[in-house]
């Protein structure tokens, strides 16, 4: 189920085995029937850790948390794998006394470690008896893909930058340190924020603690680049223009699945071979590498999907009528086992033509084409140090407040930060539109950085001619930049990488990036022999052998699918010879960044 995790160097199907196992090794600590309550938040990603099967196959029931929540009258054992959550602890405090007399026994598994504070609330409920196991499953990062990683985490930012809470950073270095246990010591550490640097310096200390990154064989991964969203929030809102990218933004995409309503392929005459399964008057698509048809649209710009859609759905039909004379015996029973094949190919362009046609009729509207003018103009740092009077209009029409939010939130990252006049003009215009709760929401992006007022620095204006963020004339179908993502602007971040591949890349960058947020700081896990001090290259790290090095980028606070497509096209490019693991704390769009924002 999970063998499209192994195509690359890096095989992150161990990552998910590893995961599965320790999942396993604590239900088989409790005898009897058993039924498992899971935390919402975990019903989608615990399915990137186990199949269906692992359950069914031993009669365990699965359940979603909730205060009305029933319990199959054979479960003698209830067990919760939930967050820790004070909030979660209550529910489960209401379960215990609701069944008590029922002579059940409760286990807890916390996600992704015990929390003492939650055990003490058990006990000031005085249930704490009620309780067999209270054990953790360390699932730091769950693996989406063959090259990405989440720990999905969708509060991250919001934690650290409005509510001052770290603890997700201390869960990304355990996170680091697990990986390493898999995969090898890191040698070559680069990075740029606040978060990043507290990610790192956490995870070092850990890694000493255990004599792991110091002393442990040097692994698959060369290198890792730590991120923090706040040096780039122009890509986190700026429009995607891949395949992936918009569904995500239009419909969204959950632990790898689609859900749209059933009634929009009710023409397409699917059958059972299809990709994706009805549930009531909802149809749920599995998206992931393990579909060629999609692990092949994903990246692309949409321009370029409906030739690729065309391409397949003629191949496919040339296969199915090719003319049955003349061939042997031997040649039609190959036809014959190629079909199953064939139909669920061809249910594949069924399922992605009915997707892109939706796309297309939301792209085809004023409001998004009039939105993508505005953006291109804000990259560009036309018109940026005043009131937009595009964002005045949409203010004028009441327009959907998190559309407006947005644009104000791209504008002053192109500004570098807005005058204060302008800042607060934003603000009485959007109390006396949306009225004084707004003012809340902007507070909130305030103290995240992502409002703020202007400082000597122009970080963008000088970085978009220096690193070459925006690209006129771009070619979106068949692409040789990276700029194709967004049909205009190449993210910085993956700029940053690009650049970073070069020989001297991070010497040379340091100077350049210097004016975003937060350090930018570099550490080495490997002895340092050669003159002056450089870690030289061995035969491992792949130069010498012609084996591609294998770089790991880990955004804090989250990354969108657009960012991720351009890395994949960077380890496309032969002359980077170069394989990515990405990971995240969680994979956003505009709208849900500014959502866990606000």
């Amino acid at each position: 189920m999970f063998s499209y995790l192994q195509r690359q160097r890096v095989n992150l199907q161990l990552l998910q085995e590893s995961s599965c196992r320790e999942l396993v090794h604590l239900l088989e600590k409790i005898e009897g029937n058993k039924a498992i309550v899971l935390d919402d938040a975990l019903l989608g990603p615990i399915g990137l850790i186990a199949s269906p099967s692992l359950f069914s196959d031993r009669g365990i029931k699965l359940l979603k948390l909730d205060k009305e929540t029933r319990f199959p009258r054979d479960a003698t054992n209830i067990i919760y794998i939930i967050r820790t959550q004070i909030k979660l602890m209550d529910i489960i405090v209401s379960h215990v006394l609701r069944t008590k007399e029922k002579g059940r026994l409760f286990h807890i598994f916390f996600v992704p470690r015990r929390s003492c504070l939650c055990i003490k609330h058990l006990e000031n409920k005085n249930v704490y008896g009620s309780f067999g196991q209270l054990e953790e499953l360390p699932w730091n990062f769950y693996p989406l893909d063959f090259d990405i990683l989440s720990m999905e985490n969708a509060t991250t930012f919001r934690d650290v930058a409005v509510d001052g809470d770290p603890t997700v950073l201390y869960q990304a270095a355990i996170g680091l340190v697990q990986l390493q246990r898999i995969y090898g010591r890191i040698p070559k550490i680069y990075g740029k924020g606040n978060m990043s640097q507290g990610v790192w310096d956490r995870a070092k200390q850990l890694g000493a603690e255990e004599k792991l990154l110091f002393n442990g064989e040097k692994g698959i991964i060369d290198q890792i680049i730590l991120f923090d969203r706040s040096i780039d929030f122009l890509s986190t809102f700026a429009t995607q223009l891949t395949y992936e990218g918009l569904i995500d933004e239009f419909y969204g995409i959950r632990h790898n699945q689609l859900t749209l309503p059933a009634e929009l392929f009710a023409n397409r005459g699917e059958d059972d071979v299809s990709p994706a399964h009805l549930t009531a008057e909802k149809k749920t698509i599995i998206l992931n590498s393990g579909e060629k048809l999609y692990a092949e649209l994903r990246n692309k710009n949409f321009n370029e999907v409906g030739r690729i859609l065309a391409r397949n759905a003629k191949e496919i039909s040339a296969q199915m009528n090719a003319s049955t004379q003349d061939k042997s015996v031997h040649d039609m029973k190959l036809l014959v086992d190629k079909l199953p094949v064939l139909l669920a190919q061809k249910q594949s362009v069924a399922v992605h033509t009915t997707i892109g046609e939706i796309i297309r009729k939301r792209l085809d509207a004023y409001e998004f084409t009039d939105d993508l003018t505005a953006e291109q103009e804000f990259m560009m740092c036309e018109d940026i140090e005043r009131p937009s009077t595009y964002i005045e209009d949409l203010m004028a029409k009441k327009t959907e407040l998190k559309s407006v939010l947005r644009l104000i939130c791209m504008q002053c990252a192109a500004a570098s930060g807005f005058k204060e006049k302008v800042l607060n003009y934003y603000k009485r215009e959007l109390a006396h539109v949306y009225g004084l709760e707004v003012l809340l929401k902007v507070s909130n992006l305030e103290k995240a950085g992502v409002l703020y007022t202007q400082s000597e620095s122009r970080a963008y204006a000088v970085l978009r001619k220096t690193l070459n963020l925006t690209v006129d004339d771009v070619v979106e179908i068949e692409p040789k930049d990276i700029s194709y993502v967004h049909s205009f602007y190449a993210p910085l971040t993956a700029r940053i990488v690009e650049l970073s591949l070069k020989p001297l890349g991070w010497q040379s960058l340091k100077s350049q990036i210097n004016n975003l947020p937060g350090p930018t700081f570099e550490d080495f896990q490997a002895q340092l022999i050669g003159i002056g001090g450089r870690h030289t290259s061995t035969p491992s790290e792949g130069s010498s052998l012609n084996i591609p090095r294998v770089v790991l980028v880990f955004f804090v606070g989250g990354c969108t699918f657009a960012e991720i497509a351009a890395l994949r096209f960077l380890a496309c490019q032969e002359d980077n010879n170069v394989e990515f693991v990405i990971a995240t704390t969680k994979v956003i769009n505009k709208y849900t960044f500014l959502d866990n924002l606000t």
